[in-house]
């Protein structure tokens, strides 16, 4: 059952307040009548509502001052206001939007009117609501719950100011990308690019103009000139990842960059000056790599100034379970469903397992969890084929299985917003009621 959205109705004219309440109710709310507008603010800092109307013209505080009161108030600016005003007193309504209110309709109330404005300002709410957690989420600059990861924090911080070059080690999928990110944030570079390159996702072929760029008719195809990654990246960050994936020609050309701090593109007599700060990333063993002369070791200690050394998820299983619910958030809201949580059972299975695919393989195991489940938990987290965790049936079967839970999931989110519904599922308003009357799902 969806929950009704609590509006409180503020108005010194008891009449009106009676006739707004019932009518009000008709459309499924739940109301809450005050008729003095300090009683009302004093409602406020003990009982949650959804939505004020508000009444512009009060005996103890105008309309504007009482808007004021609100969204100063770091508990209740969020509270969407709606004004109610008499003909000759719009001008002051618009003022009282200035100030911060949603909307305003006249009086005498057209209630069919002031439904709409009313699901508008919820709906407005609710999106400001998604932006907020949002911004929460990945304002979040890495989860560090276990020693090692506090560890690595703090050497970032200390580290982060200064142009020097980085060299980040560890497994694939332990998130080197994201520390790499972290640096760049801390530094003094935070406001210039931040370019990210994977040396081993290119073929060597195109590997060199990726990095260098090149001018125009340097070879067939060259129809103008191109800048390269180590440029667009200057005055910031560029972060070259799997570095033991370059080969041994652009190693030697990457040193030089290093070195001198220009770059020449190809097909070019020209050098250019260049001030970018590098970190670079692999999950190889470049000691290894040197011994094997596979990799320079000239280069390998113009890397290596400030090693981090990432530990693999399972050596660090503190951070497993904040990491989960850190992606439930955040694909709660991707694929906008009501937010999930971990039963006992399900945070059992996260810390017994071995993660060889580390931080990476938990992202995608709890994206497939907050997708196939039903329901607001989660007690299975370990599918890795999803045609496993079902009893294969006919396919119209589990077609309209899909469908009932895809729309009941959907509508409970939106309060049955069929408009709200539409948009996010693209379906029209006419499919949305034509699936809820064939799976009679009600309000």
């Amino acid at each position: 059952m969806v929950e009704e959205k609590r509006i409180l109705i503020i108005d010194d004219d008891k009449d009106i307040l009676t006739l707004m309440g019932i009518q009000l109710k008709k459309y499924g709310y739940q109301i809450t009548t005050e008729s003095s507008a300090f009683k009302a603010l004093d409602r406020l800092s003990y009982e949650n509502y959804d939505l004020i109307l508000l009444d512009q013209k009060m005996p103890e505080i105008e309309g504007i001052e009482f808007i004021e009161n609100i969204k100063n108030s770091s508990l209740l600016s969020h509270i969407p206001v709606i004004i109610m005003t008499a003909f000759g007193n719009i001008e002051d309504a618009v003022e009282a939007m200035k100030k911060g209110a949603f909307h305003y309709i006249t009086k005498p109330i057209n209630f069919d009117e002031l439904n709409l404005i009313i699901k508008q300002a919820l709906n407005f709410s609710s999106l400001e609501k998604e932006v907020k957690q949002f911004k929460e989420i990945f304002s979040i600059d890495i989860i560090a719950e276990s020693p090692q990861m506090k560890r690595i924090v703090r050497h970032i911080e200390s580290i982060a100011p200064s142009d020097v070059t980085v060299l980040i080690t560890g497994e694939s999928g332990v998130g080197k990308e994201v520390v790499a990110k972290l640096i760049h944030k801390k530094s003094k570079r935070k406001n210039k690019p931040f370019v990210a390159i994977n040396c081993g996702a290119i073929p060597k072929e195109l590997l060199e103009s990726e990095l260098f760029g090149y001018v125009k008719g340097a070879f067939t195809g060259a129809s103008s000139n191109k800048k390269g990654l180590i440029e667009e990246a200057n005055g910031g960050t560029l972060f070259l990842d799997e570095i033991g994936e370059l080969p041994i020609d652009l190693q030697v050309k990457l040193l030089r960059v290093l070195q001198e701090n220009e770059i020449r593109p190809i097909g070019s007599n020209k050098s250019k000056e260049i001030n970018v700060r590098f970190i670079a990333a692999t999950n190889k063993n470049l000691e290894e790599m040197v011994k094997k002369g596979l990799f320079r070791k000239d280069l390998f200690y113009r890397l290596n100034v400030i090693p981090i050394h990432i530990p693999p998820l399972r050596e660090r299983k503190e951070d497993i379970v904040p990491l989960a619910k850190y992606f439930i958030k955040k694909f709660c809201l991707k694929y906008n469903v009501p937010e999930k949580e971990l039963t006992k059972n399900a945070i059992q299975q996260l810390l017994n397992y071995n993660w060889d695919g580390n931080v990476r393989e938990l992202e995608h195991m709890i994206e497939r969890a907050v997708i196939i489940t039903n329901g607001n938990k989660i007690d299975n987290v370990l599918i890795k084929d999803v045609s496993n965790s079902y009893t294969i049936r006919p396919y119209n079967e589990m077609k309209e299985e899909f469908e009932k839970n895809y729309l009941t999931n959907l509508l409970e989110y939106t309060n049955f917003n069929i408009s709200k519904a539409s948009k996010i599922s693209g379906k029209t308003r006419a499919e949305i009621y034509r699936l809820m009357k064939k799976y009679n799902i009600k309000k």
